[in-house]
């Protein structure tokens, strides 16, 4: 298993944090995912290791993890981390990406912290000069949004990203279809806590929505 060094952390909205890390030689794809384990936060799986999608772009150089900082164990070893700590990583993979370079719009839905994979991808296509067609429902329990300044940079420079910002509402299939009539036409990307991916996914699914999900314990209700 492969040791990462902690170079910073960085607060984002509310009780969000980054944690920065040095990529090690790693290569992945934006919206891919791996294991991260903490020894110190406990003797068993299900105390020391969390999987999380990597919220940094390839191009940026490092391992960024973003995350609620809750009661958890895991949670709490992760905060305690100072720069030059380590944390070990392992089983990187998914294929939540999104690297057709076609004109072809698609439609990103997030709940909550569940924005991560897709802060990697927009960066990641913006970095190598491939067109950002894409709409953005960000679905949050507040207005303590992660990422909105990035994300409204990125809308300043790309006139094709529509990113919009639905604060303290439910995602259903029938909003986002009400949000984005398109979203019914074109490749959906949904990413979130796993109740609310799986029966959104389906209802989607149903009514002939082409769709990739990402989900992990990680994204709980909470987020929103």
């Amino acid at each position: 298993m492969q040791q990462l060094k902690l170079l910073a952390t960085r607060s984002e909205a509310g009780n969000i944090k980054s944690f920065i890390f040095e990529n090690g030689g790693l290569t992945w794809t934006a919206g891919q995912n791996q294991a991260f384990v903490l020894p110190q936060a406990g003797p068993e799986e299900a105390d020391n290791l969390r999987w999380f999608t990597l919220a940094s772009a390839p191009s940026e150089k490092v391992v960024q993890v973003s995350t609620r900082v809750g009661p958890s164990a895991f949670k709490q070893a992760l905060d305690r981390l100072q720069p030059g700590d380590s944390i070990g990583v392992r089983d990187l993979g998914g294929d939540f990406t999104w690297e057709e370079d076609s004109a072809t719009p698609v439609v990103l839905v997030a709940g909550g912290i569940g924005v991560t994979p897709f802060r990697s991808i927009l960066l990641e296509r913006h970095a190598r000069g491939q067109p950002l067609n894409a709409t953005l429902l960000y679905f949050t329990r507040d207005a303590q949004i992660a990422f909105r300044d990035e994300l409204d940079q990125l809308c300043a420079q790309h006139p094709e990203l529509d990113v919009r910002y639905l604060i303290g509402e439910l995602i259903t299939a029938e909003r986002i279809l009400d949000e984005k009539p398109l979203a019914a036409q074109v490749p959906v990307y949904l990413s979130g806590p796993e109740p609310m991916v799986e029966s959104v996914g389906n209802d989607l699914k149903q009514r002939g929505v082409s769709l990739k999900q990402d989900w992990f314990p990680g994204y709980d209700e909470r987020n929103y």
